[in-house]
């Protein structure tokens, strides 16, 4: 768990970082009503949160609707950098899509959810796709469950302590049933999601380990219309498991600072 250090943060930081995560998952552009009740602040706060953003271009505003602008960008340069993850895992992530006619995504653990931060697709993706920067319920996702199954107990337990909700009939959300899948994950080394977020939509995910540790999960999604559990299980999960390995080694052999010798 990670030490509380409450005292050290600094509440304007938090609640300014509140206020551009507030944009996204919404539309392109956003009242300061609208945001101010996202953050649960002030709109004065929020307005001069904005407009402190907007003097350093961040954001801008347009007939009251206010955006982001494209130096936002700037702020995820460093990690998709030549030795980030999502850089390292592209050529892999190509040719399992490649050999499967499939998307292919990668994930990391932000509890309560997983946030996607490299996609590959095979077709056009529809008007609600899951996109860079994403983030789904851990526990009703393949990619999600891969890496709660490798938490530490302690901290599992705490995110099993809390509610989780259900997406469809399929959504595992009981605590003891999660507990016990999340064993069975752990052990074979790969997980399944049928229906479990949306319907018709279906999953297979594996870890990508790095010294014993899951430093994200990689992910083949498909629909039931073209594949089925039989399928990702013998076909996809075996793909995925070497292109986790060979990503892994790439991985750290780019980063030698970051993992232990």
């Amino acid at each position: 768990m990670t030490q509380d250090r409450s005292r050290d943060r600094i509440q304007s930081v938090e609640r300014a970082v509140a206020v551009l995560r507030a944009f996204g998952g919404h539309d392109a552009t956003s009242s300061v009503s609208e945001l101010a009740t996202r953050v649960a602040l002030p709109r004065p706060v929020v307005r001069r949160i904005l407009l402190t953003f907007e003097h350093i271009g961040y954001v801008r505003s347009e007939n009251g609707r206010w955006s982001l602008t494209a130096r936002i960008l700037e702020l995820g340069a460093g990690y998709f950098a030549a030795s980030s993850l999502a850089e390292i895992a592209q050529p892999a992530m190509a040719d399992i899509v490649a050999r499967t006619g499939e998307t292919c995504s990668i994930g990391e653990l932000d509890l309560p959810d997983v946030i996607h931060v490299a996609r590959v697709e095979e077709r056009r993706p529809l008007p609600d796709a899951v996109r860079v920067g994403t983030r789904l319920p851990a526990h009703a996702t393949a990619v999600g469950r891969v890496l709660l199954a490798e938490l530490p107990e302690e901290e599992l337990e705490s995110y099993l302590s809390r509610p989780r909700e259900a997406y469809t009939p399929a959504t595992l959300v009981d605590a003891d049933g999660l507990r016990r899948h999340l064993r069975d994950v752990r052990l074979r080394g790969f997980d399944l999601s049928i229906e479990e977020l949306h319907p018709g939509m279906i999953a297979a995910a594996v870890p990508i380990t790095v010294d014993g540790r899951a430093v994200a999960g990689l992910t083949v999604s498909s629909t039931t219309l073209r594949s089925n559990a039989a399928l990702l299980e013998q076909a996809v999960v075996p793909l995925l498991a070497d292109a986790a390995e060979r990503i892994a080694r790439e991985f750290r052999a780019a980063n030698p600072g970051r993992f232990r010798a």
